[in-house]
C-alpha cells in the first residue's frame, strides 16, 4: 500500500491531494470515495492527508490477514487495535511479556475514529451492510459522562452512544524546548526562509498549516505583528499575533533576497530552487528540513513543539490564561488549560516557596 500526493493548482497554493493504491498499483476505490467526499464537505488539507494514511494501515492490516472490508466485523477491528500497538505485524508471533505500544493510545483512537467513520461512509451509500457501527456502540445515559454540558440537567437521563472499541488514554505530558534549543535549532537553520519560519512558530505561536498558509499582506511591518488569517479552526482565523523587531527585519531581508523579482508569488514561504522554484512550500520539504537540523543538532523535535514551548513560556511569566488563548486561537480556554499550559517542578518550588514566605510576613 502506498500514498500518492497529487498537487492542485501549485501557482495559487491550493494544496494537495491524497489517494491509496495497492500493491499492484491499482487504486483503492473505496477510499479513494471517502477521501472525495471528505474533501467535498470541506474537511482540511492537512485531515485528509491523516486520513488516507490511517487507511493505509488499515488496509495493509487487511492484506496481512486475508480479509475484505467488505466483510470485516468488530472483532476484526479489535484485533486491528492490537495490531497497532505491537510492533509484530502478524498474529503468528504472541510475546511472553508485555510490551510497550508502539503507538500512543491517543493515536490508536484517531486511526479507530477514521476508519468506524470510514465505515459509516459506506453504510450511507449501500456498499456495507454488516452493522459495525451499532455493533461498535452501546447506549450510556449522559449523566456518566465526564463533561457537563450546558443545561445539562434537562438532558442528564438522554441516552448517548459510546465507542466500545475505544481504549483509555493516558494524560500525556506535552514536550517543550528550552529557550537555548531553540536558538540552537535557529543557528542550524541553512537559509534565511527556514530561520524565519522557526522563529514565527516559536515567537508567533502558529500551527506548521497557519505559517505555510501566510501571504504577504498578511505582515504588518509598522507594528510587528502578522495577521493568521487561514486556521485549522474558526477561533483561529483572522487573529493577531506578534513578532519580534528582528523577525520583521528578517521578513524584509527574505523578501528582497528571494520575492522581489524572481518570484510571482503571494506566499511567504515558497520553494527556493528547482523545477517548483516559486511554488508554496510543501509539507514534505519542511519536514526534510526538520529532519535535517535534527540530525546536527542532536535535538529532537518537531514545528509544534514551538507552538507549546510558545505558550509554557507565556504562563511561567505570567500573562493570562485568556490572552494565550486568543493568540493561540482556541475557542475555549479549557483547551489552552488542559493542552498547552505546564508547571514544572522548579515553577512549582518557586510558587510553594513565594506562598510561604508571604504567610510568614503576615504574620510578623
Amino acid at each position: 500500500m502506498k500514498v500518492h500526493e497529487i498537487t492542485i493548482n501549485k501557482i495559487e497554493g491550493e494544496g494537495n491531494r491524497y489517494i491509496l493504491v495497492d500493491g499492484g498499483g491499482e487504486p483503492v476505490i473505496p477510499v479513494i470515495k471517502y477521501l472525495k467526499y471528505m474533501d467535498n464537505i470541506g474537511r482540511s488539507v492537512n485531515t485528509l492527508r491523516s486520513y488516507c494514511y490511517h487507511l493505509k494501515l488499515y488496509f495493509e492490516y487487511l492484506v496481512e490477514n486475508e480479509l475484505s472490508y467488505e466483510s470485516i466485523s468488530i472483532e476484526d477491528v479489535a484485533k486491528f487495535i492490537g495490531w497497532l500497538r505491537t510492533s509484530h505485524k502478524s498474529e503468528k508471533i504472541t510475546t511472553i511479556r508485555p510490551i510497550n505500544s508502539v503507538r500512543s493510545e491517543r493515536t490508536i483512537n484517531t486511526i479507530l475514529t477514521c476508519v468506524m467513520s470510514f465505515y459509516d461512509f459506506l453504510d450511507r451509500l449501500n456498499m456495507y451492510e454488516n452493522g459495525l457501527k451499532e455493533a461498535s456502540t452501546k447506549k450510556i445515559s449522559s449523566r456518566n459522562r465526564n463533561y457537563k454540558p450546558f443545561l445539562h440537567h434537562i438532558s442528564k437521563n438522554r441516552l448517548i452512544d459510546k465507542n466500545i472499541l475505544k481504549i483509555k488514554e493516558t494524560k500525556r505530558q506535552i514536550k517543550t524546548l528550552t529557550q537555548g534549543q531553540v536558538q540552537t535549532i535557529n543557528d542550524n537553520c541553512t537559509n534565511v526562509r527556514d530561520e524565519l519560519l522557526i522563529r514565527i512558530l516559536y515567537e508567533g505561536g502558529l500551527r506548521i498549516g497557519e505559517a505555510i498558509g501566510l501571504e504577504i499582506e498578511d505582515f504588518n511591518i509598522i507594528k510587528n505583528t502578522i495577521r493568521v488569517k487561514k486556521s485549522k479552526t474558526a477561533a483561529g482565523e483572522n487573529r493577531i499575533v506578534f513578532v519580534s523587531e528582528e523577525t520583521m527585519n528578517l521578513f524584509q531581508d527574505y523578501l528582497i533576497d528571494y520575492h522581489a523579482n524572481e518570484v510571482d508569488s503571494n506566499h511567504v514561504f515558497i520553494k527556493l530552487q528547482g523545477p517548483n522554484k516559486g511554488y508554496p512550500l510543501s509539507r514534505n520539504t519542511i519536514e526534510s528540513m526538520i529532519k535535517r537540523i535534527r540530525k546536527k543538532t542532536g535535538i529532537d523535535f518537531t514545528p509544534h513543539m514551538l507552538r507549546h514551548t510558545f505558550a509554557s513560556e507565556l504562563h511561567a511569566k505570567g500573562v493570562e490564561i485568556s490572552v494565550i488563548q486568543k493568540l493561540l486561537g482556541h475557542a475555549q480556554v479549557q483547551t489552552t488549560i488542559n493542552t498547552y499550559v505546564h508547571i514544572n517542578e522548579d515553577q512549582l518550588r518557586e510558587s510553594y516557596t513565594q506562598a510561604i514566605k508571604n504567610r510568614n510576613t503576615k504574620k510578623e
